[in-house]
């Protein structure tokens, strides 16, 4: 059985170090682990790190991290997720599953027609969702994740030059697109309502290319879902074909 795994940022070999409020309250009081206990402790930039607990206390959990640990090279691809903000936790949901399919950044947005509007602590739960996500897949690189903006602002801090959306008038075939594949992309797929008919125009003049997802009408987490395991199927088809095989 693999060593339960927690997330510190600031983790590095030989380091003393306590473990946030978040991490000390699942260890201490959800796994009931204690001290002497071996686990490993991942910082979300690709290193992960023995460790044993040196000390449970109800305000504090301290752990040595004993190095040398696993390491993983960063992502060979890029791809920069646009997230609509959804009711009933999609969107959380969708952080989640953006972690496990290799996403690198994920910007979440809010247009015209979205049904949500962002309260003050949405942008930490979803940064805990992306935490709890990465532990659980064994991933080591923690994927940028930033809270919710308007879209109009989103997209000016786009930096992938390739970029497509999602558009239910037509475009593109998604698998046809994707056999191009560009290791720096980004995707977005619009909330609920769909876009605004200047949101349609905005993603145009940022370079986006419209891209159609087959015949029916999606639901906005399932289009996401979709594009993001298309984009993730195609980077292990490329990545095989490719002299080393990296991902």
């Amino acid at each position: 059985m693999r060593p339960r795994r927690f997330f510190a940022a600031e983790a590095a070999p030989g380091k003393l170090l306590a473990l946030s409020p978040s991490e000390a309250h699942h260890l201490r009081e959800v796994l009931r682990l204690k001290e002497g206990t071996e686990i490993e402790v991942v910082n979300g930039r690709g290193e992960a790190y023995p460790a044993r607990v040196i000390r449970i206390q109800r305000d504090e959990v301290r752990v040595h991290l004993l190095g040398p640990g696993r390491r993983e090279p960063p992502p060979a691809y890029r791809l920069e997720m646009l997230l609509p903000l959804l009711k009933g936790g999609r969107t959380e949901f969708l952080v989640e599953k953006a972690v496990e399919l290799g996403v690198t950044t994920i910007r979440v947005f809010y247009g015209r027609y979205g049904a949500r509007k962002p309260g003050e602590r949405l942008g930490p739960r979803l940064h805990e969702r992306a935490v709890q996500a990465l532990k659980q897949c064994g991933r080591l690189w923690l994927p940028e994740v930033h809270p919710p903006v308007p879209l109009a602002e989103a997209l000016e801090h786009v930096q992938a030059p390739e970029r497509f959306f999602a558009y239910e008038r037509g475009g593109e075939p998604l698998s046809r697109a994707f056999t191009r594949l560009s290791r720096d992309l980004a995707l977005v797929a619009g909330p609920e309502g769909g876009f605004a008919p200047e949101e349609e125009k905005l993603l145009k003049e940022k370079g986006f290319r419209p891209l159609t997802l087959g015949p029916y009408i999606l639901r906005a987490e399932t289009a996401c879902l979709f594009m993001m395991s298309v984009w993730r199927y195609h980077t292990l088809l490329d990545a095989a074909a490719s002299p080393s095989g990296l991902e």
